[in-house]
């Protein structure tokens, strides 16, 4: 190949181009960012309509119906979700992913916009946002000590946010478990209905009272004098001075209707470090950033504010998802490295060279730090799948370089001159070694390309893998024979290891070739037994379980906890010590960070424990046997809903973690609530399947507030001013505001304690009339107890009740979803209801659609590829045959490693249909240049074989090498790799045994039958390039006389004229070629000459 001879004459501009690429690559290193996945654009637009007061059924009707219907006719929907809960909807809509999410975000915006004024006139601004698979907080900050939760709140708000919120990357800080300070009045009815008044009166006060207003501008001839009129209040005893009336001359002041407390805002959410109350500070990334650079800049902010800290307080690190993420990429990283060292000790074992192994070694360091640089002109990341990519690539990019060693190294053995023999060895398989790369990129091409989720998530993985595979191509046409060419050296006497290796490879070849004769002969059985061994594994799937993605190893987990609907937040706090206590006591727990109502629903019942375990190698239990422990230990809480969960991968956009989830739609609700009980209580039956739980609660207490409108009416109330007295008495009211120090508190209007509490008096509050006279509440209302949902979900504007679900480590997926729908059967459905599996049940049935689709895709630009490379539409068969053999032991080994089939095994798979065919193109490729030198076909089956037996022994075991230390799985993150990594291995152990023979003996069949098709098609023998009927009457195998065209020939004169040779090639060539003729026990004799005879 010109490229490759350039090179091998002019080393300095190999070496010049090869070093531009590492330098490119070792740049880009440093500015590539870190994190755990790639970041995935799911096209998932969130809209938030604050609802302050109404229950979920209201807030359906009223705010999600409304919007739904108003979104629902942008185009590219994929799915329309909705929650309603007290006092918020949100909707989530789910756009296919070709839809850009940026423009479907702004369509969004602009039909909420549209329907403003049909919502009702109390709800908030509704909030429009992308969905963002970086939004989940990376670190957990808690601010404790022996002081008020008030002071810990404004320290925390003060003075840590702020220096938090100005590191680099930092996108959103957020506390959990503090309280705002709040001005709160304290009305007292008795007060009120004395003096004629109302709530609203006071408002109206307190409103026009604490104002500033500007007064314009004096202007004279020199000067400009701003003017305003300073009525705020400076002082909070100064708000029960303000007037609100006035009796025969004497003013009533707000302290004669109530007293003014300088206090805190509702408890409503609550944080705790290993029993004690903190605050707890979350801080999330901007997208797109990295990971590892914003924490640490954080965690050293942290540090700086330390020695600032008052005696008392302690600020500690409650969760840092960073540490995880920097275990993994370093355990990638150490595989990596391990897979190389390996891989390099297999070539050195094969050649016994160090010169052999240092030039195929050279490879790997080159291809990986020249990847970098492609990976940051894509705006890739370093993370576990691109990672994954470079180690997984080790094997494959050390291959190309392994053939041209081999090949330079034979024929440097076999007499010709270093130089020459780099020459020879690069021309002989230089497009043997672009068509195996093009074989793999026609794999690694379509995985980039896959359809839903899991082609966003494997679309770096692919490419980078391709990428890795071009350059290793490069380097091997360009550096490899260069280095050949200068650094090989064939020793003239070898030691005692030398001589014992390969006294040990050549009883392999010699074995081989009796095996290749034997499957030779009986070529029907060989290939039966092949058959047998394909469809055998077949059935190994039956064995296997299936799921999305493993479940890793990250030290951490949470317990969700909820108590019985109704119970207040002090009640909460104390059955969470309990948990605590409990849980802490585990062999393995490090500690317990608590927070309750930290949602945006601020659900007070509703809590969460994050329980940190010791560092893997320091405890002897795994993260799941210890999450079947915590279970364990609380199984007698049967009041309570325990859900003992991974940490989540995503948070918000309406996703859940739970890996069971059964969708049961149907217009009734209380239909929907009664099934579901029904399915629930099946599936607590059910070994393997925990935590069964749904997103119904009909529990909730409601006090309903029945107005009489006719009263009401003839009265001259509105139902706005009965309402506003209704949340005055139970809610509080904000009337106006408070500035001090730069901040704003709120000044919130409630009634006393005694007025809200005694069941006789609670509705014994005025409100005035059109005529302006008084009349108590209990007047107009009544109050009738009920219950209600907690919130009511729909999926496609149709209601539904999912039902949730975690599963044991033993506990496959696939056979949780055939239980599941063994009891649907069993139940069956009433009408009007359907069902469906969501979360990660729906994208593994996806996934595996889309990664089964690029299998095939995968098969034909293989086969074409082939096609292209042989110039014939039938080998190509013939070599893909190894992509079946590959199948056996790739499902094998997972079988006895105990794994599963999950989007990272079956790619693995995938990739194996371009590592396979290598094997076999080197075999085919040969096979057919000895056939194009002369040799009758068998011939060239019998001589490639052995010729090409070390190669590929090198090739495949050095693959296998690269990723024995992913396919071992130990490490951080290790659970989503090993699969891989276990899939690979396997396939390429059986398909290289098989393919050695199986290949062969399917070649031979596919030539009879095109030779056949000749003869049937023209009538005549097809012409054979310089086989003649001479050099194939030589019969190929001993005792096996049929295969020869004219059994009678004993001997023949066989002359091979090379133009241009000179003496020395002639003789090893001459020395070839007999070797390559003789067989048994013929006798051939060569001779070479200038001349022809």
């Amino acid at each position: 190949m010109k490229i490759a001879e350039t090179c091998i004459r002019r080393p300095v501009l190999a070496s010049m181009m090869i070093l531009a690429l590492v330098v490119f690559g070792l740049v880009s290193y440093r500015a590539i960012g870190v994190d755990l996945f790639p970041d995935v654009d799911i096209p998932v637009v969130t809209v938030t309509v604050p609802f302050p007061g109404a229950d979920p059924e209201t807030v359906e009707t009223e705010v999600t119906d409304r919007v739904e219907e108003a979104v629902n006719t942008i185009s590219g929907i994929k799915m329309l979700r909705s929650e309603s809960i007290e006092g918020l909807s949100q909707v989530f809509i789910e756009f296919e992913l070709e839809v850009d999410v940026d423009v479907a975000s702004q369509d969004v915006r602009d039909k909420v916009a549209a329907i403003r004024g049909e919502l009702p006139p109390d709800v908030d601004p509704p909030i429009v946002e992308k969905f963002d698979i970086d939004s989940a907080p990376i670190l957990a900050i808690v601010l404790s000590g022996p002081v008020s939760i008030r002071e810990l709140s404004e320290f925390a708000d003060n003075q840590l946010k702020p220096r938090i919120e100005n590191v680099d990357g930092v996108g959103n800080v957020r506390l959990v478990g503090k309280r705002e300070r709040e001005i709160r009045v304290w009305m007292r009815a008795d007060r009120l209905r004395a003096l004629g008044l109302t709530a609203e009166d006071v408002i109206e006060a307190l409103d026009t009272e604490n104002i500033e207003m500007p007064g314009g501008r004096v202007e004279t001839r020199d000067r400009e004098v701003t003017v305003k009129t300073k009525g705020k209040v400076e002082r909070v005893e100064q708000f029960g001075d303000i007037i609100v009336t006035r009796r025969s001359g004497a003013p009533i002041r707000v302290r004669d209707l109530a007293w003014i407390e300088d206090g805190m805002e509702d408890l409503r959410s609550l944080a705790r470090l290993d029993g004690t109350q903190a605050v707890s500070i979350l801080v999330r990334r901007q997208s797109g950033t990295n990971m590892l650079r914003v924490a640490q800049a954080v965690k050293s902010r942290i540090d700086e504010v330390r020695p600032m800290l008052p005696g008392s307080y302690r600020l500690a690190i409650a969760q840092d998802l960073s540490v995880f993420v920097e275990q993994s990429i370093d355990e990638a990283e150490g595989e990596l490295l391990r897979g190389g060292v390996l891989a390099v000790l297999v070539i050195l074992f094969f050649l016994r060279s160090l010169r052999g192994a240092f030039v195929a070694a050279m490879t790997i360091p080159t291809t990986i730090i020249a990847t970098y640089s492609f990976m940051l002109g894509m705006g890739f990341s370093v993370n576990m799948l691109t990672m994954l990519a470079l180690t997984i690539s080790v094997g494959m990019i050390v291959d190309d370089s392994i053939v041209v060693l081999e090949n330079s190294y034979r024929h440097m053995e076999e007499g010709l001159p270093r130089l020459q023999a780099a020459i020879r060895g690069i021309s002989e398989i230089g497009f043997a070694v672009i068509a195996t790369s093009l074989a793999i990129g026609a794999v690694f091409v379509p995985v980039a390309f896959m359809d839903g989720i899991v082609g966003q998530f494997f679309y770096e993985f692919g490419l980078t893998v391709a990428f890795a595979v071009v350059v290793s191509t490069f380097i091997a046409l360009t550096l490899s024979p260069m280095l050949c060419s200068r650094v090989l050296k064939i020793h003239g006497r070898h030691g005692r290891v030398f001589q014992a290796v390969e006294r040990g490879l050549e009883f392999i070849e010699r074995v081989y070739g009796w095996t290749l004769r034997t499957a030779l002969r009986h070529r029907f059985a060989v290939v039966v037994a092949a058959l047998v061994a394909f469809v055998s594994s077949l059935a190994i799937t039956g064995f296997l379980g299936r799921e999305f993605m493993p479940n890793q190893d990250e030290s951490q987990f949470n317990i969700q906890v909820e108590t019985p609907i109704g119970t207040s937040i002090h009640a909460t706090s104390e059955v969470l010590r309990e948990i605590e206590q409990r849980v802490r006591q585990l062999p393995g727990v490090l500690d317990t960070f608590t927070t309750i109502g930290a949602g945006v629903e601020e659900r007070v019942n509703v809590a969460t424990v994050l329980t940190r375990l010791v560092p893997g190698p320091e405890r002897r239990q795994s993260q799941a046997e210890i999450m079947q422990s915590t279970r364990d230990v609380l199984v007698d809480l049967r009041h309570l809903r325990i859900s003992v969960e991974v940490i989540p991968r995503v948070a918000g956009g309406g996703f859940r973690v739970a890996p069971l989830q059964y969708s049961i739609q149907g217009p009734d609700l209380d239909q929907l609530a009664e099934y579901s009980e029904r399915f629930m209580a099946e599936m607590a039956r059910l070994p393997g399947i925990v935590d069964v739980n749904s997103t119904y609660d009909a529990g909730k207490p409601e006090a309903n507030v029945v107005i009489d409108r006719e009263k009401a009416s003839d009265l001259g109330v509105h139902v706005k001013d009965i309402g506003r007295a209704v949340h005055a008495l139970i809610g509080g009211l904000r009337a106006t505001v408070f500035e001090q120090g730069g901040e704003t508190y709120d000044v919130r209007l409630r009634y006393a304690e005694p007025d809200r509490a005694h069941s006789g008096k609670v509705l014994r509050v005025p409100v005035r009339t059109a005529s302006g006279a008084l009349v108590d509440l209990d007047n107009l209302v009544h109050i009738e107890p009920g219950t209600g949902p907690v919130q009511i979900s729909r999926e496609d504007r149709s209601r539904q009740v999912l039902v949730l679900a975690n599963l044991e480590s033993f506990k496959p997926l696939n056979e949780a979803m055939q239980d599941l729908a063994a009891i649907e059967t069993r139940l069956g459905l009433p009408p009007g209801v359907r069902t469906r599996f969501v979360g990660d049940a729906e994208m593994m049935e996806e996934s595996f659609a889309n990664i089964n689709f690029s299998l095939l895709l995968a098969v034909i630009l293989i086969y074409m590829v082939l096609a292209a490379q042989f110039e014939s539409l039938v080998h190509p068969f013939t070599i893909m045959l190894s992509l079946p053999l590959s199948v056996v032991g790739a499902l094998g080994l997972l079988a006895l490693t105990g794994r599963s089939l999950n989007i990272f095994s079956m790619i693995g798979m995938i990739m194996l249909m371009g590592l396979v065919t290598k094997n076999a193109i080197l075999l085919i490729d040969y096979t057919n240049l000895l056939r194009g030198r002369g040799m009758s076909r068998n011939e060239a089956v019998l001589r490639a074989g052995p010729v090409r037996l070390r190669p590929i022994l090198m090739t495949a075991f050095s693959t296998i090498a690269g990723m024995l230390p992913v396919a071992i799985g130990l490490g951080s993150g290790a659970e989503t790799r090993a699969p891989m990594g276990t899939a690979i291995v396997g396939g390429m152990l059986t398909s290289t045994v098989l393919t050695l023979v199986v290949v062969p003996v399917v070649y031979t069949i596919m030539d009879d039958l095109g030779l056949f098709a000749h003869r049937w098609l023209f009538g005549e023998k097809p012409d054979t390039a310089l086989e003649a009927d001479a050099s194939a009457a030589l019969t190929w195998e001993n005792g096996d006389r049929e295969s020869s065209p004219d059994p009678r020939v004993e001997a023949a004169n066989v002359c091979i004229c090379f133009p241009g040779a000179g003496p020395a090639e002639l003789e090893h060539t001459a020395y070839d070629v007999a070797g390559q003729v003789a067989d048994g026990d013929r006798h051939v004799e060569s001779t070479a000459a200038n001349e022809p005879p």
